[in-house]
């Protein structure tokens, strides 16, 4: 986490492996889905404070670098995301995505008030 004018950027990765059982091009619409998603429900002027991608190499690895203030939008895309219907593996993967953002928002909060 990195911390400037009080905005918090989390950063975040995510790798799928092989358990899912998912191509590998179904995940990435997936990450771009939600992505889209996130910048709909946010405010204009924050929008550009969420970058999800692709590991190059690695490519069941996703990165994820989203500010404190855009977190929640994220959130609530990847909740929307899950409830349209995907299967229980991949659900999982985003509910553990989910738990990801969430740990290092809580973690921060701690910082601050500790």
């Amino acid at each position: 986490m990195e911390k400037g004018d009080s905005i918090a950027v989390y950063h975040i990765s995510m790798e799928s492996g092989n358990e899912l059982g998912v191509k590998n091009e179904f995940l990435l619409a997936a990450h771009n889905s939600i992505d889209e998603k996130a910048k709909q429900l946010a405010p204009q002027e924050i929008r550009n404070q969420l970058l999800i991608s692709q590991d190059p190499r690695v490519k069941t690895t996703f990165h994820v670098k989203v500010s404190n203030r855009m977190a929640p939008y994220l959130i609530n895309a990847i909740e929307q995301q899950n409830d349209s219907g995907y299967g229980i593996a991949l659900r999982s993967y985003f509910y553990r995505f989910q738990e990801a953002i969430m740990a290092q928002m809580f973690a921060s909060v701690k910082d601050v008030i500790g």
